[in-house]
């Protein structure tokens, strides 16, 4: 689907590798002449001298791979070894019956989406022919085509087949296939059309590749309720607008199981078509993802290349919508979000971040078996029109908010209930690893928009990230209602989003939706609770606020020092009024005392806002401890959100507020005692002395 390429990263592996012979001329003659004996594996990194800030010493810009850094990180303590997650082949549950290798038993379904696309039909037509086995592949295309004008996908590469068979004299599918009783019927006649699901939209409905490609994932997720599917089967990915090897099929299915990981997701931004049957200068040289920058998105940069790779290279969670390979409990877990109209750029990592924090690696592939056909795509007008859909300007705004929310990145949605909503939702993170261990392990600073967090380069040898499988294993795929919320509540123990005061056992818990644990809450008790709730939101971020705000540091000021000032009037004449004596006193000093603390700790906590530390009623605690704000006791596991006042408030009342509004209401109210008290005092001290000259 041709809908522009990322031109800055989406060099050709051939202009790629002549940038990286010019600037590393050693590269090849190391290589060229290992392959003689036992071939080494490098990846390249980049620019020498930058590489030296990061600790590597390479003239060439390049490092050896080394497949166990992915176990180990470079220990060798055995403790410190831990491996991805595979299969346990002992596990009905595991292996649905199935082999643990090999795709024996399972079926091959080939995502396309396609808009107005001439070369939609070749590519189906190389897809099957090329297979080493045909009959064990679907395929669904989103065709958004303009009727009349732009060929039907399917009808046109049925004709297709229909000249191969001229050609060739039929037989198999690489020939165009048997002729059929009708010679006349090309339909009738064409190999495999019952495998090829269209779905078709006007191309004027045209909303950007995630909507089309979110389209195909509504599509996935029918056909496996359908049971046309299985989480088991293998899923891949791709354009309309590519060639393959030959038996491209059992070869992409080989290499997945050379990566030892039932998460593998093996991604790139794959080679063009004129390396197809090439080994690239004799080193197996590939497209390697590994950096990012900041455009209005987090947009995939600068690929870089290894060459004579083993096995597939674990990568810093950089995918490529290009070519996405995996098992299909994938695709129907980490589906493309179809509410993001207009996006290009932030598409791919947004995609990978789910991905990643469901439990799934991306995986550089280590050999090229499917091949995109960029000037076939980019030189075609009609191809690269598809921002003229049906979707505004407004629209690609909020699909931006939308992708910033998710990612904590700056200029999403600061509303904490909408926030937790979209990363608990069918489109939102996953709960087997936080978006903070996320941060760190791509290197990515989302909260900063920064292409790095540390400037390390994570483009070499990179150490897998364990996680808890979920206990009902890896072919389990999570429920969402029809407004795209869980449904698999409450959450376990090995859940991120894990709440004890939640998803704990006990009597009088909260639920999710705000009912005590056993009762039952009429629909009108709950829009009134939410109400209640929502109101008591808005009123805790107004006193924050307040508490906060640089004026109130100054009223509190104020009325301390004229606290002080009564104070050395002899004990505070206003008081005196209306009590006067030891017990005046004593209130006097505990409203000053009072005053000064809330003053000192407002300050101190817009200093630390200034600081970056915490944000006053923040939209989300960012994996900070609370011990780390002065709050006693036990710390907020890393990635999940502390929402006391959400969690709790099926109660309400002042008794019922969180601390710090009670304090802040306190605070508020000494305050204008002592102010209506003090100015009280004041006119009856003026009205005593015009008495006085009366």
């Amino acid at each position: 689907m041709a809908y522009g390429i990322k031109s800055a990263a989406r060099l050709t592996i051939n202009q790629k590798s002549k940038a990286t012979e010019a600037s590393n001329p050693t590269l090849l003659t190391i290589t060229m002449a290992d392959t003689k004996k036992e071939p080494k594996s490098f990846i390249f990194l980049g620019n020498p001298e930058q590489l030296k800030k990061d600790g590597y010493n390479s003239p060439g810009g390049n490092i050896e791979y080394d497949p166990d850094y992915e176990c180990t990180g470079g220990s060798s303590n055995p403790s410190d070894r831990h491996c991805p997650y595979q299969l346990n082949p002992n596990s009905t549950e595991d292996t649905m019956g199935l082999p643990v290798s090999g795709w024996d038993g399972r079926i091959l379904h080939v995502n396309m989406p396609s808009y107005r696309d001439p070369l939609c039909p070749r590519t189906l037509k190389y897809l099957f022919t090329k297979a080493a086995r045909p009959f064990d592949i679907r395929v669904r295309v989103l065709q958004q085509n303009v009727d009349g004008e732009d060929p039907p996908c399917l009808e046109k590469y049925c004709e297709m087949m229909a000249e191969l068979r001229k050609e060739t004299g039929g037989g198999d599918t690489s020939k165009g296939g048997p002729m059929g009783s009708n010679e006349s019927d090309v339909l009738e006649n064409c190999p495999h059309k019952d495998q090829v699901f269209i779905h078709p939209i006007p191309a004027q409905q045209a909303a950007g590749p995630t909507y089309a490609r979110g389209l195909l994932g509504q599509d996935i997720r029918a056909a496996y309720e359908e049971g046309q599917m299985s989480p088991q089967d293998f899923c891949m990915s791709t354009d309309s607008h590519m060639d393959f090897e030959p038996h491209w099929d059992d070869k992409m299915v080989d290499m997945w199981d050379l990566a030892k990981n039932e998460m593998a997701v093996l991604s790139t931004y794959v080679a063009n078509i004129d390396q197809l049957g090439t080994n690239l200068h004799g080193v197996h040289e590939v497209p390697h993802l590994c950096m990012v920058i900041f455009t209005s998105q987090v947009r995939t940069h600068a690929t870089k290349c290894a060459t004579n790779l083993p096995k597939p290279k674990l990568t810093n969670a950089i995918w490529g919508a290009g070519l996405s390979f995996s098992k299909c409990h994938a695709e129907l877990k980490v589906p493309v979000d179809p509410h993001t109209p207009g996006i290009f750029d932030g598409e791919e990592f947004n995609r990978a971040a789910r991905f990643w924090t469901y439990g799934y690696d991306i995986y550089t592939p280590h050999r090229v078996y499917v091949l995109h056909d960029y000037p076939g795509s980019q030189h075609n007008p009609k191809t690269m029109s598809w921002g003229h859909g049906k979707f505004t300007t407004e629209d690609t705004k909020m699909s931006h908010v939308r992708l910033y929310t998710l990612l904590d990145i700056p200029g999403g949605d600061t509303d904490v209930r909408k926030a937790l909503q979209l990363k608990q939702s069918r489109y939102g993170l996953g709960d087997r690893r936080t978006l903070d261990e996320l941060i760190q392990f791509s290197g990515v600073d989302l909260r900063h928009r920064k292409a790095t967090i540390d400037g390390v380069n994570r483009c070499g040898n990179l150490k897998w990230v364990p996680f808890i499988p979920h206990p009902r294993g890896v072919n389990y795929i999570p429920k969402f209602d029809e407004e795209e919320n869980p449904l698999d509540l409450p959450y376990d123990k090995t859940s991120v989003w894990y709440d004890p005061l939640v998803d704990g056992s006990g009597g009088n818990l909260v639920s999710r939706q705000g009912a005590v644990v056993g009762n039952v809450v009429t629909p009108e008790e709950e829009q009134r609770r939410i109400e209640q709730e929502l109101a008591a939101h808005a009123a805790h971020k107004k006193e924050a606020d307040k508490l906060a705000s640089s004026s109130l540091h100054e009223d509190h000021k104020a009325l301390a020092a004229a606290l002080d000032e009564a104070d050395g009037n002899g004990g505070g004449a206003g008081f005196n009024i209306v009590g006067g004596g030891h017990d005046s006193q004593f209130l006097e000093s505990g409203h000053r005392e009072v005053i000064s603390n809330a003053a000192i700790a407002a300050m101190n906590a817009e200093q630390m806002q200034k600081d970056g530390v915490v944000r006053i009623f923040p939209p989300l605690l960012r994996g900070k401890q609370l011990s780390s704000f002065g709050v006693g006791g036990g710390g907020i596991p890393k990635g999940r959100f502390f929402l006391p006042h959400v969690t709790k408030m099926n109660r309400h009342g002042v008794e019922h507020l969180p601390v710090q509004v009670k304090l802040a209401i306190l605070v508020m109210v000494l305050g204008i005692c002592v102010a209506i008290i003090s100015s009280g005092g004041e006119k009856r001290k003026v009205r005593i002395k015009s008495n006085k000259k009366g």
